[in-house]
């Protein structure tokens, strides 16, 4: 039941036993889900392409957090981020992960390791953008660490929230120092786009 996705300007998800002749300007990220979340399928994972792809630009750095089948975390790559680092807390996943970002060519900027925030590999103010695709309950108890990873300026995109908990994870990112610019909607869900200020 998992076809070629098209997702925003550019992105196509493509399932590894199906043919697919890119376009030109075509991100293409082949994917094999396994057992672990992330197919693009979802609205939280389609929402969160969509905000990779208008928020990124070429070398920046980005954590993704709960990567999962790591869609995002190679989506990242493929649109030139310059390192991707993705912790997934399941092990399986963290497999299917590593799988996928091999299988996309994609080892030498997308690091793929076990575990949550904070993480010893994940320094506070390194990342451009960080990527939480949890849930609101999640989101809310790692505020404080996913604000202290982003640098000056940088942006959170926080997804897998239900519209009825986004304004309570606003008021969480808000106490952590996020303030949320922009809330994208599909259906029941929601996906927060926030920032840190910067250098006063």
């Amino acid at each position: 039941h998992f076809y070629v996705l098209h997702i925003g300007e550019r992105t196509v998800i493509a399932p590894t036993w199906r043919e697919y002749e890119p376009g030109p300007s075509d991100i293409v990220v082949t994917l094999d889900p396994g057992m672990a979340f992330g197919t693009g399928h979802h609205p939280t994972t389609r929402m969160c392409l969509e905000s990779l792809e208008s928020l990124l630009a070429p070398r920046m750095d980005i954590l993704d957090v709960g990567c999962g089948s790591g869609i995002l975390s190679i989506a990242a790559a493929k649109q030139d981020a310059r390192t991707v680092m993705g912790i997934e807390i399941d092990s399986v996943a963290v497999r299917v992960a590593k799988q996928n970002v091999r299988d996309n060519g994609m080892g030498h900027s997308v690091r793929i390791a076990q575990g949550t925030l904070p993480h010893p590999d994940v320094q506070p103010s390194s990342y451009d953008i960080v990527i939480a695709n949890i849930s609101a309950k999640v989101v809310i108890e790692l505020a404080g660490e996913l604000t202290a990873a982003l640098r000056p300026t940088g942006k959170l995109i926080a997804s897998g929230i239900l519209l009825k908990d986004s304004d309570r994870v606003s008021e969480g990112l808000a106490s952590a120092g996020s303030i949320t610019e922009e809330t994208v909607v599909d259906g029941d869900w929601v996906t927060l786009v926030a920032s840190t200020p910067g250098p006063s």
